[in-house]
Order: structure tokens, then sequence, then C-alpha cells
């Protein structure tokens, strides 16, 4: 039997969790935690492999949602085999010693869960084997219970450096699940390379199932708007905060805004960035020759940049033009992005810029809906503010549209489609769509702990 369980991320982008039993091989479809939720909620629903086989784990990529919960996951299955792309296992390397300190204090005062060491993480990633892109490797777990068997193969999925969709293979049958994929060049990586063959059954991401395409702006649009706000902004003395992911968002807006500087678009000014994001950047430049590269001439380390952890005052930044790349993305509470906003809110000539996904519960999303001139109330907890800098929403997004994850099913031909890695709206779109424009294949939307059945 061959059957598929969600165990987190299903109808939610949050600690994305799959479990894939092929004739008794149990394969382990990343292994993220929530980044709205702490502690124990925050966790895929681990109980759930009671009693099942839990054999290998492939990882897609290592942002927190896809990755943070794998030292928990080896606590509970030390021998495990874990495997992810070079390009991951160096990336998770820096990420996931980061998140050791933010769980150290997150959970201090917990008392049902504790946070993982350095050590753990130190062995952890020695234990992680690596696999190149479009290589094929076997996954068969020790109670597999065919002759055949489990293949596996990562392809390049254009998302951040070392991001992978993965081709199962067994018993000519085969499974593709897309992790979080992007089909379109940004600024660094070169898009998603897919699988030149269908496939039995596709697992697949809908983040941007919600969002009509066609309302969309150009990338080079977007490019020109940022240039032109960017300029107005720092024309006037101002200062731009972006929060961003210290992985993926940070390198590609860096590239953005650099790029912009070097073709005279804008005004040279001081870029600040630090942190893990300033090391990862250096993990892309390693790794610039073995991926979907644009430019593998460009080097983001020779970007000039300024440390915002030596900043000894927020209002340092705030009183001179300069462009900031602080973390978190979505501008979660208690982070750098966080205490950035809180000043940058209430500075006439200042301008806030988002430029990824928020969720809607999130800090950052309040802040991407704003305008000058509003009340926001960034948390429950903390009291209203008047809006007085410029907000600017862009898309730079590491996903597909719509219309790019629906070409995904056009292009691989699947007879099941399972939808997973999205919020109620974009899965429901997704489905319809999928049911209109090919009414032959199965649909599943996915719900943590009901399992589907694939093949008796």
């Amino acid at each position: 039997m061959i059957s598929f369980l969600p165990l987190g991320g299903a109808s939610d982008i949050g600690s994305s969790c799959f479990y894939l039993n092929v004739e008794g091989t149990g394969i382990i479809l990343d292994s993220g935690t929530h980044p709205r939720k702490s502690g124990i909620d925050s966790l895929p629903r681990f109980e759930l492999l009671k009693e099942k086989n839990v054999d290998v784990a492939l990882i897609s990529h290592a942002h927190q949602d896809h990755i943070d919960s794998l030292p928990y996951l080896v606590q509970h299955h030390p021998y495990i085999r874990i495997v992810t792309t070079p390009q991951t296992r160096a990336v998770a390397e820096i990420t996931l010693h980061n998140t050791v300190n933010i769980l150290q204090e997150q959970l201090k005062d917990e008392m049902t869960m504790r946070a993982y060491t350095h050590e753990e993480i130190d062995l952890l990633i020695q234990s992680v084997e690596w696999q190149e892109y479009e290589k094929q490797f076997t996954v068969n777990g020790y109670r597999h219970e065919s002759a055949d068997p489990v293949h596996a193969t990562f392809f390049d999925a254009g998302h951040i450096l070392g991001s992978a969709g993965m081709l199962i293979e067994h018993n000519g049958r085969s499974f593709f699940y897309t992790g979080d994929v992007n089909l379109e060049k940004q600024s660094l990586l070169a898009g998603a390379v897919l699988p030149k063959k269908h496939v039995d059954v596709l697992i697949m991401e809908c983040t941007h199932g919600a969002t009509d395409s066609s309302l969309l702006p150009s990338r080079t649009s977007e490019l020109a708007r940022l240039a032109t706000t960017t300029n107005k902004i720092l024309n006037r003395g101002g200062s731009i905060l972006v929060p961003v992911f210290a992985l993926g968002k940070m390198q590609e807006m860096l590239s953005l805004f650099w790029k912009l500087m070097l073709k005279g678009a804008i005004a040279k000014t001081d870029i600040y960035t630090g942190g893990v994001g300033k090391k990862l950047c250096s993990v892309y430049d390693k790794n610039r020759y073995t991926v979907g590269y644009n430019d593998t001439d460009f080097v983001l380390s020779d970007i000039p940049q300024r440390d915002l952890y030596e900043v000894e005052q927020i209002d340092d930044l705030l009183r001179h033009q300069c462009i900031v790349l602080a973390g978190s993305g979505m501008v979660i509470q208690n982070t750098l992005s966080f205490k950035l906003a809180q000043r940058w809110l209430t500075n006439p000539k200042a301008g806030i810029f988002t430029v990824g996904y928020m969720d809607q519960e999130t800090p950052g999303f309040r802040i991407s809906n704003s305008n000058k001139g509003n009340l926001i109330q960034l948390t429950d907890t903390h009291e209203p503010q008047n809006v007085s800098c410029d907000i600017e929403r862009f898309r730079f997004s590491a996903h597909s549209n719509r219309d790019g994850i629906l070409s995904i099913v056009e292009r691989l031909r699947p007879s099941t489609v399972i939808l997973v890695h999205g919020e109620h709206e974009s899965i429901d779109w997704m489905g319809y769509s999928i049911m209109k424009q090919f009414p032959h294949v199965k649909l599943h939307a996915a719900e943590v702990g009901k399992q589907i059945t694939l093949f008796e």
C-alpha cells in the first residue's frame, strides 16, 4: 500500500511536514515549525507517526516552516536518515544554530518542551547526507515490503538557494512534491526545473492560489516603481526599512538595490544588513556555480554594507538617508524588524517597503495593509499608533503565481493532485481551477491527520 498523511502545513502555511509510506518505507517530506506559534503548538503532529515506519526525511529547503522541527523529529526517531541538497545542508548549519538562540529565549518558561542545543545541531548537521540535483538515489527503509527499490531525485525548485522539488519513484509509479516552487527568474536564481515526464501523484504548494495573476504587476514595472519610490524617500532625507527573511529575501533585495544603484536608477546610499542574513550571503556566493544562477560573476559579499547590529541607537538610522534590510520578513513581535518598524512608523520622512508574503495574523500584514495617516495596532497588546511614514507594497515573490502553479499540473500530467501549503481561499481556488481544466485528475485538499490512500 502507498499512503500520504499530512502532519502539518496542509491548509496553512507553516510547520510543513508530510508522511509518505511506500510499501513499508516511511518517508518524511519536510519538518518545519509554524512562524506564528510557539512551543508544542508550533510543531507538526509527530504523535501521528506512532507505530509507523519512519526511515528517511527529505528536506526541500531551509526555511523555518520546512526544516526547524527536524531536531525534534530526530529526538523521536534517532536513526532516521536525513537527505538534502548540499546547499540546503550548508544553509541549515547557519539557520538552525540561529534558531537555537531564538528557542532558548522563547521556551525559557516552557515546561512541556525544551529548546534543542547547539551541540545537538552540530551532531544533526554531521549526519545529514546530501545529494546533487537530478542525481537519483535510493531511499529504501529497513522494513520495505517490496522487491522494487524506492528512488528519489531532487530538482531545483527556484525558490531559494538549495530548494528542491522531490521526485519519488517505485515500481513504475511516481510522486512529485513541489516544496516551495518558483518557475520564474529572480534577480539571483534562474527558476525551477521540473521532471521531464509525467507523474502519477503531484503534491503541490498553493501559496498564491488566491491572488489573481492578471492583477499582478510585471517584474519590470515593479523594479521601476521600486526605483522611483526609493529615490522619492532618499531625496527628502528619509530612510527605508525593508523587513526581509534572512534566507532568500535578504539576498534577493540586496541584489536588487545594488543593481539599481550600479545602473544609476537610484542614488548610492548606505545599505544596512547584518546577522544571519549576511552570513548566508557568503553561502550564496560559494554556491553560485552549483545551482541555476543568473550571473556567476555577481558576488553579494562584494556589495558595500554597513552592519545593522553595530548601530547603537535606532534613531541614528532615521537621521540620514539609508536602506535597512532587517529580519524578520513578517515583522514578528520581538524581532529586529518589529523594533525598527515601531520607530519608522513615527517618522514622516521615512518609508517601510514590504516585499513578500505576509501571514494575515502578523504585524507585517497590518503594516502592509496600512497607509500614511492611518491608525495601526501592531499586535493586540500594543497601543494603536499613527502611521506617519510612507508604506509601499512590492511583489518580489519567491513563489510561483497561481497560473504558474497550474502550469505544473499541465506539464506533469498527474492522475492525482494533493494540495498543500496554502490558506483555505488559495486551496479552494486551486482546487476549483484544477477540476475545471483537468477533469480527469483525482483531487485532494490535504488535512492534518487525514490519511489518503494512493494505491492499495
